[in-house]
C-alpha cells in the first residue's frame, strides 16, 4: 500500500462506524483531502488528538482504491484556546465551512492553508471581535480565489462587476485588509457598526461564488 506524507489541519470530523472519523483535511502541497482515522474515537487512540477538528499535524496516510486512511500523526498545533469562547469557535466553524463548500480536490491551497491558519491564531488569542478576524479571512479567501475585490474607485468595492457603496470608514478598512501583508491585515480598529457592515458585504460577494 503507498503512503504520502502530508501536513494539514483537520476543517471537519465526522463519525462514521463504532469507533472511526473521516477526516476533512487541508493539506500543504495537496489540497484537500478526505481520509479515514480507524479507531480514532476510542479512548487510547494514538490518533485521537490529531483525528480533533482545527487540528494541524504532520500526518503519515496510507493510499489504497482511491482512498486514504491515517497510518501516523504527529500534532503540530491544536488551536485549544478556540473552545474557550463561544463566539470565537462559532466563527472557527464559519471558516472551516467555506473552505469546505469552495475548495476542489487536488486544489493546490498552500496560500489558503496559511490565511486559515493566521486566521485561527488571530481568533484564538481573542484579541479582536471575532466576526473582524472573518471578514478579513473572507475579503483575503476572495483573492486566493481569483476574485480580488477591487478598490481603485474611493468609496466603492467592486467585486464581480457589482458596484458596492461603501461608508469611508468601512472603505478604509476594506482597503487596508487587501493591501496589507497578511499579518497585518487583521490589525486595525473599527467600531461595530463598520465592522456589520464589511460582514454584510463579504457575506453578499460570498454568496456570489459560483
Amino acid at each position: 500500500m503507498k503512503t504520502i506524507k502530508a501536513r494539514g489541519l483537520v476543517l471537519k470530523e465526522y463519525e462514521t462506524g463504532e469507533a472511526d472519523k473521516r477526516l476533512l483535511l487541508l493539506c500543504k502541497e495537496r489540497g484537500r483531502i478526505m481520509a479515514y482515522a480507524r479507531g480514532a474515537r476510542k479512548p487510547r487512540s494514538k490518533f485521537m488528538a490529531a483525528a480533533q477538528i482545527f487540528t494541524y499535524s504532520d500526518f503519515v496516510l496510507a493510499e489504497g482504491n482511491g482512498f486514504f486512511s491515517v497510518a501516523q500523526a504527529q500534532v503540530i498545533e491544536n488551536f485549544y484556546d478556540l473552545r474557550t469562547d463561544y463566539d470565537t469557535l462559532c466563527a472557527a466553524h464559519f471558516i472551516a465551512d467555506v473552505c469546505d463548500k469552495n475548495l476542489l480536490g487536488g486544489q493546490n491551497c498552500d496560500a489558503l492553508l496559511l490565511l486559515v491558519l493566521k486566521s485561527l491564531a488571530v481568533l484564538q488569542k481573542q484579541k479582536f471581535p471575532p466576526n473582524q478576524v472573518t471578514i478579513v479571512f473572507l475579503l483575503r479567501f476572495f483573492d486566493f480565489c481569483g476574485l480580488r475585490p477591487d478598490t481603485s474607485t474611493p468609496g466603492i468595492l467592486i467585486s464581480a462587476n457589482d458596484k458596492i457603496k461603501l461608508s469611508q470608514s468601512a472603505f478604509c478598512a476594506a482597503e487596508f485588509i487587501l493591501s496589507h501583508d497578511l499579518s497585518q491585515s487583521f490589525l486595525f480598529e473599527a467600531s461595530p457598526q463598520v465592522l456589520e457592515e464589511l460582514q454584510a458585504v463579504a457575506e453578499k460577494i460570498l454568496k456570489a461564488i459560483p
